[in-house]
């Protein structure tokens, strides 16, 4: 006998015959007793949902799965994929990889250059510098004030006062812009954090007369002074006093090289009269000059400076630069008119070379295989062909400058030198830049500038050039 429960789950349709509720599915009507038409369209209810349910998830399983046919390809095909390659790699699934951007074309390779240029405010400019991922500059103005400027808009982004104005900047360990100013007057040299704009420059109190600054491997920074005759060395960001010694004369350059094997520091000064206030990028530190000397010495030693080497180097060195591997240093002697080449590896030795009159800075160009000179007395720029071997004589060609040259500035790579056509008054007053490649070198074109071209500089990775123009108060960015 069938249970109320039971009965209550049976559905109840109507006899096919005499329209009477008969069980569903049953054969033969309980009230007429006819007979039914078969039920084979028709599923148990349980059954129908249960058929419902696979056919749902079967469904889901089919259309996650890449169709090999019909109208819609993969979202994104890689180019090694056809389409019948079956389901895509991971890799093609969403956006493409950005393709990675060409790298800027360095100024060596350029063979015409564009120009544009902007005011640096309501102050002078004296001197300038590329950021490390050359985007922006820094520049050193009369105002005793330190600015930023975003180079692609000349917009002004920082702005901090020092001590005292800068006739030199220099950027240490791509972080720090180090002043300094030429004059017996001034005895420290601030240090701006680029990354902190808004805190107080770091102070070195190096003494009087700061004229260089140069970073150490270790991470320390040297400086050298030509009215206090010191060479110091400061740790950062403390900026404290690691060591210090005197030397007899007023040291005004610093070079890191390679000897015995080990960095080693170069101090090179003269023995004269300080002339003070003397902002010429070319340092003459002497008014007399009496002779020259370069000290040598490794900096890690104890006490600083306790042994060392110290070599003539004639009457009035100017700005000078170092080979690639470190072991030689090439510079003018303004008073004997004369360029050398003093290897310092092993064995002090020098060779020199006649060049133009008046120089007063030195450049080594396409990969040490020629030393430049700038001669403002005679408004050349001399090119040596350096040796390969203590033999070899050095060769000499002049090159005609379009006017007096005041300083210039090399690509990183040693192709190309930017030479400023300030002249050699103070302020300047002439314009202009110099642009020098090729091989041999050669004068390849000038470019115009703001009036007044004080100071030079090229960016890190070599694809631009920025000219600081006095009277013009302006930036010219070369590209």
């Amino acid at each position: 006998m069938t249970s109320k429960a039971s009965l209550a789950f049976e559905r109840r349709v109507a006899c096919a015959s005499c329209k009477g509720l008969i069980v569903e599915g049953a054969k033969k009507c309980k009230h007429c007793k006819a007979w039914q038409p078969a039920a084979s369209a028709r599923l148990p209810r349980t059954a129908f949902m249960i058929t419902t349910a696979v056919i749902s998830v079967f469904s889901v399983i089919v259309t996650t799965r890449q169709s090999r046919v019909g109208a819609a390809p993969p979202l994104t095909m890689l180019p090694t994929e056809s389409a019948s390659a079956g389901e895509p790699s991971p890799a093609a699934v969403g956006p493409e990889p950005e393709k990675p951007k060409p790298p800027p074309t360095p100024l060596a390779a350029k063979t015409k250059w564009t120009t544009r240029e902007f005011k640096t405010g309501d102050a002078h400019p004296l001197d300038v510098a590329f950021s490390a991922n050359g985007e922006f500059v820094y520049v050193s103005e009369d105002d005793a004030t330190l600015r930023e400027y975003r180079v692609a808009t000349g917009e002004l982004i920082h702005k901090a006062t020092v001590p005292a104005k800068g006739d030199q900047i220099d950027v240490l360990f791509d972080r720090y812009v180090a002043v300094l100013r030429h004059d017996a007057m001034a005895t420290r040299i601030p240090l701006v954090d680029t990354g902190h704009w808004d805190r107080d420059p770091i102070l070195l109190e190096c003494g009087s007369g700061p004229g260089d600054i140069a970073e150490l491997p270790d991470g320390t920074v040297a400086t050298a002074t030509t009215a206090a005759h010191r060479v110091s060395r400061f740790g950062l960001p403390s900026g404290r006093l690691l060591s210090d010694m005197t030397l007899p004369q007023s040291t005004g350059q610093l070079f890191v090289v390679r000897a015995e094997g080990r960095p080693y520091l170069a101090a090179m000064g003269s023995v004269g009269i300080f002339a003070p206030g003397n902002a010429m990028p070319s340092r003459s530190f002497a008014s007399q000059p009496a002779g020259a000397w370069v000290d040598l010495f490794d900096p890690e030693e104890v006490p600083f400076g306790a042994t060392r080497r110290s070599i003539a180097v004639g009457g009035d060195p100017r700005l000078g630069a170092v080979t690639s591997n470190g072991t030689a240093i090439w510079f003018p002697d303004h008073a004997s008119n004369r360029a050398k080449l003093l290897a310092v590896e092993r064995q002090t030795e020098a060779k020199a070379a006649d060049v133009g009159a008046g120089p007063i800075e030195a450049f080594l160009f396409a990969q040490d295989k020629y030393g430049i000179t700038l001669n403002a007395s005679a408004s050349t720029a001399t090119v040596v062909s350096l040796p390969v071997a203590p033999s070899d004589r050095l060769q000499v060609s002049t090159l005609v400058l379009p006017a007096v040259p005041r300083t210039g500035a090399m690509t990183p790579d040693r192709t190309t030198l930017f030479v400023a056509l300030g002249g050699t008054e103070d302020p300047p007053r002439g314009n202009g830049v110099a642009i020098i490649a090729g091989d041999p070198p050669e004068v390849v074109t000038t470019v115009s500038t703001g009036q007044g071209s004080i100071a030079v500089a090229v960016s890190k990775d070599g694809t631009r050039a920025a000219v600081a123009n006095y009277f013009g108060k302006t930036l010219t960015i070369l590209e």
